[in-house]
């Protein structure tokens, strides 16, 4: 009985956050192209692809950090 409680909580919770999940995927890759965009203006400071890894691996994480430090529940 124990195990099939714990699937079940199990598949609630991937059915809770999955949307959640996309929804950061799909603005990581945003953040990417954009940054990837803007770079290809200025490809004496950085290349394009190397500017979308570096939006969607390191400039998104940190828009997200930012976000929560700037709306903390007092």
């Amino acid at each position: 009985m124990k195990a099939a409680t714990r699937r079940s909580l199990r598949r609630v919770w991937r059915t809770m956050t999955w949307p959640l999940l996309s929804g950061h995927i799909v603005f990581a890759l945003g953040t990417g192209i954009a940054s990837g965009a803007t770079a290809a203006h200025y490809p004496d400071v950085i290349s394009a692809p190397c500017a979308a890894i570096l939006g969607t691996l390191v400039l998104y994480p940190l828009m997200l950090v930012i976000w929560w430090r700037l709306h903390r529940s007092p």
